[in-house]
């Protein structure tokens, strides 16, 4: 089990200065969570759970995951372009999943009307982890060659792909602590890395598109927002990108109750034109609670105004997408050339269909048979959703000859390289402890009526957590922000 501290020696004296340090440096530097708890909610703050150290990644890894993010880039975007691949995917979830049926109810309301904006902004986050290949084998006295380790595609996320604020940060605390503990590095090691500042090109560059200089940029946000400040740290850089460009938040029901549409379907909220709406929420049904949030919704995505994400990119987003995009030939539909693809495939887990009918029911028998092979998917964000272990077998043989089943994919499971690290993370005693990462690398995409503008990747993070928690999200509670320590091939 790797840490990047190999060949330092520490006293507990020292690691206990270096946390001291690191907290008070996560504080100073925005790395925090802002509960709107209480009559002085809004004036508290507290550190958002972070590694103390960064984790090793092999240099192989970094360097696949990035270069086929844009090539996930652009399939992405086809994907929600392609009324009838989607609909195809998504036909059985929406029999059974309300939330996905509204969405896809609003896009088949947009595209009858017909689409008032071509231009269309996404901001993504590809999430991987590193697999061993074989099932644990540190446990079994086995250490994973480089060559064992595959890169392993998670879910692709379309809207608000967070912590690219907060995670620029952590790789500045990352090489302070690393600087604290006397430990040497190259600089290509610790990579620089400030996806928040290449998401706020992407919004700054479709306001210039949009042509409007009194237009706003509007976040839409939810009414109690933990994450608050990662947001504000992609607001502050569009500022300082460009002093004129005004960012407002605002919610659901602020849309619903005061926004209009003028003639020419642009977007007005409290008199003021708004050029991007920007989802920082909108991502689960329970964003969802009433009709007046999809109200407001279908509002913004009749606008004019550029939406990051558009409806039909997040639609393409959901598991199922994913698992429609493993089979064979569906890849190639979007994208001809094979060197891309191959980019693109080589990251695919197994991916299962649900669906009644021969397919699924051999995906339940396999699942209800070797449940710990497995995780169950149900199409939602944010963490704490999936289904694993012996869960599986219990759900599956209650739902398993239903079409209630249909709300769910079936995925391989990974079995993430194991390393060292000290989680600081409320609950979690401090120290060394046995832990596993995913990765993320960030993408900017803007499409023109099928033309692409621009299509980059701007960053990484890495969300790491103890080895056997399942869930791995932050705001969920399940995992610390950790960037990469960059190990040579």
């Amino acid at each position: 089990m790797a840490t990047c501290l190999q060949g330092v020696a520490l006293q507990d004296s020292d690691l206990k200065s270096i946390l001291e340090v690191a907290k008070d440096w996560a504080l100073a530097n925005g790395m925090v969570f802002k509960p709107n708890t209480g009559q002085d909610g809004d004036l508290q703050a507290t550190c958002v759970p972070f590694t103390l150290f960064p984790s090793v990644v092999p240099y192989s890894v970094l360097e696949q995951a990035y270069h086929c993010q844009t090539d996930f880039n652009t399939l992405m975007y086809l994907v929600a372009q392609d009324d009838l691949f989607l609909e195809q995917s998504l036909r059985s979830v929406i029999k059974v999943d309300a939330f996905v049926r509204g969405l896809w109810d609003i896009y088949k309301k947009v595209r009858e009307e017909g689409i008032t904006q071509p231009v269309s902004l996404d901001l993504f986050r590809n999430d991987f982890m590193i697999n061993m290949a074989t099932e644990r084998p540190i446990e079994k006295g086995l250490i994973p060659s480089l060559s064992s380790l595959q890169l392993k595609q998670i879910e692709f996320n379309t809207i608000s792909a967070s912590f690219a604020g907060l995670i620029g940060a952590t790789s500045r605390l990352h090489k302070y602590t690393l600087n604290l503990a006397r430990k040497s590095y190259a600089s290509k090691q610790m990579p620089d890395n400030d996806p928040a500042y290449g998401m706020a090109v992407g919004l700054v560059k479709a306001w210039e598109i949009y042509a409007k200089p009194s237009a706003v940029i509007l976040f839409l946000v939810s009414s109690v927002e933990t994450n608050s400040i990662d947001q504000r740290h992609l607001e502050f850089k569009v500022h300082d990108l460009n002093p004129s460009i005004r960012v407002i938040r605002r919610t659901f029901l602020d849309i619903y109750s005061r926004a209009e549409l003028t003639k020419d379907m642009t977007l007005v909220i409290d008199n003021t034109e708004v050029a991007i709406v920007y989802f920082r929420t909108g991502y689960s049904d329970e964003s969802y609670p009433s009709d007046k949030e999809w109200k407001a919704r279908l509002l913004m995505e009749r606008s004019r105004a550029i939406k990051c994400p558009t409806v039909q990119s997040q639609l393409s987003g959901f598991k199922k997408v994913q698992q429609e995009l493993a089979r064979p030939g569906a890849v190639e539909r979007f994208i001809s050339d094979p060197a891309a693809v191959n980019r693109i495939r080589s990251t695919f887990a197994g991916l299962y269909t649900l669906d009644m009918g021969p397919e699924g029911d051999e995906s339940v028998r396999l699942a209800i048979t070797s449940p710990s092979q497995y995780v169950l998917k149900p199409q939602r964000e944010g963490g704490g959703h999936n289904i694993y272990g012996n869960e599986i077998k219990i759900l599956l043989e209650k739902i398993g000859s239903s079409s209630e089943r249909e709300a769910y994919i079936l995925m391989e499971r990974i079995f993430p390289l194991t390393e060292k690290n000290y989680l600081i993370k409320s609950g979690v005693p401090f120290t060394l402890s046995d832990v596993v990462s995913e990765l993320g690398i960030y993408g900017v995409y803007i499409g023109d009526g099928g033309k692409e503008v621009i299509n980059t990747h701007c960053g990484h993070m890495l969300r790491t957590k103890l080895q056997g928690i399942n869930e791995g999200g932050i705001v969920a509670g399940f995992a610390a922000l950790d960037t990469p320590f960059v190990a040579d091939a």
